[in-house]
């Protein structure tokens, strides 16, 4: 069975301009697209996720299940709202290897899905110094509460999201809660 990385490669060897949409193996229903444009891929969505991030996080859900998805190519014309990014596929290939690395060492730190988690005021008051994706966390944190919310919702790829929840546990601005 072909997975993406393949697909990518061959629609890159031929200088490929259309879109890959990648569908449930099962049952058929749209779950991503890839975009490519003269065989660089210049942009990705997959559930709430664009860009770099969405295609990341294909490639590697498809790497953890060979049987999920199928692929369908579609050749056509590339409209320039869907340009996000512009990587050739050795670019592509060479980044992911980096990031799958980060990605299998915080999946032994991720938290339980049914854990609640609520923000401590204290961090605002203290003003401990919080990185981008640590607000990101706290920022869905004030309208989800569960860590499958957080998952489910965030913007990050699911290691950023992991180390950052391990971060704001270790600076306690977070409490966890058993459900």
């Amino acid at each position: 069975m072909t997975n993406l990385m393949e697909v990518l490669k061959d629609q890159a060897a031929f200088g490929f301009t259309g879109k890959i949409n990648l569908l449930l193996a099962s049952n058929g229903q749209f779950q991503g697209v890839v975009y490519q444009h003269e065989g660089f891929i210049v942009g990705a969505h997959y559930g709430q996720l664009k860009g770099k991030k969405s295609l990341y996080k294909m490639i590697f859900e498809d790497v953890e299940s060979a049987a999920r998805f199928k692929f369908i190519v579609e050749p056509e014309l590339i409209a320039p709202e869907f340009f996000s990014i512009k990587m050739s596929f050795d670019e592509v290939k060479f980044e992911a290897q980096g990031i799958y690395q980060k990605y299998i060492q915080a999946r032994k730190l991720k938290p339980n899905a049914s854990l609640r988690l609520v923000v401590d005021p204290e961090i605002i008051i203290n003003s401990t110094e919080i990185t981008s994706d640590e607000f990101d966390i706290l920022s869905v944190l004030a309208e989800w509460c569960t860590v499958a919310d957080i998952y489910k919702y965030s913007r990050l790829m699911e290691f950023e999201i992991t180390n950052a929840l391990v971060s704001l546990r270790k600076k306690r601005a977070i409490k966890v809660f058993q459900n």
